[in-house]
């Protein structure tokens, strides 16, 4: 069976968070998403662009630590959840290095990218990747990407982020990945162990500034309004 990856280039991607919407759109989260609870978000940070989704790591620690098996590793790439499987312990929130499963206070459930495997098993394209309007990703076969990364990475000048992570999101940046936001590689816990690595960034903090931007950006687009409306009563009178 094929195995599946993405090369994400972040030197063409401009932040637009249209991934984030897609995959809103293309799951029907609107209402974990206004609490701040996403499968992906393109953050801007000083040191560059992080891009907070599930890694779909070779080895994933959600995996190896669910007591209930709520999670697996498929043959293709992606790691599934179940939903209907899930206790709702919050073991693989604890215990993933990049802070992909988020915990939903209302739903007792994990919200976690699947790397779209319905979309997959039609044939197209996860949600993020095909929507992107600067082509900064690119699904295929993860060998064949994995050996792009290095070849674009040797012929740019490129950071790398995955290859040796053991992630099927390959990440290339003019920037350090670590600097930009992503975490610096740990030790893997052991299996059953609750005991949360260290991560650069907390999900409740990416949690709280995306909500905090769609909150902000709403705001503005109302005093924009109300502002336009005084000046026409003004014209008017």
């Amino acid at each position: 069976m094929k195995e599946y990856g993405i090369l994400l280039d972040t030197t063409f991607c401009t932040g637009c968070n249209s991934c984030t919407y897609r995959c809103i759109q293309e799951f029907r989260y609107h209402d974990q998403a206004s609490r701040g609870l996403f499968r992906t978000f393109v953050q801007i940070n000083d040191g560059g662009l992080y891009h907070k989704r599930c890694m779909h790591c070779a080895d994933p620690e959600c995996v190896n630590n669910c007591p209930v098996e709520a999670l697996k590793k498929s043959e293709y790439g992606p790691v599934l959840y179940d939903a209907k499987v899930c206790v709702g312990c919050k073991t693989c929130v604890e215990v993933c290095p990049f802070g992909a499963p988020q915990f939903d206070e209302v739903t007792e459930k994990i919200v976690k990218c699947s790397l779209c495997a319905h979309r997959l098993g039609e044939g197209k394209q996860p949600a993020c990747v095909e929507v992107c309007p600067t082509g900064a990703m690119e699904f295929g076969e993860y060998s064949v990407i994995a050996e792009k990364a290095r070849v674009l990475s040797s012929r740019n000048g490129l950071n790398t982020y995955g290859l040796e992570e053991g992630t099927h999101l390959i990440v290339l940046s003019k920037e350090s990945p670590i600097s930009a936001g992503f975490p610096k590689p740990v030790k893997k816990a052991a299996k059953g162990s609750h005991v949360a690595p260290d991560r650069s960034i907390a999900v409740p903090g990416i949690a709280a500034l995306a909500l905090g931007g769609f909150m902000k950006f709403s705001n503005r687009m109302e005093r924009i309004k109300m502002e336009e409306e005084t000046k026409n009563g003004k014209e008017r009178s």
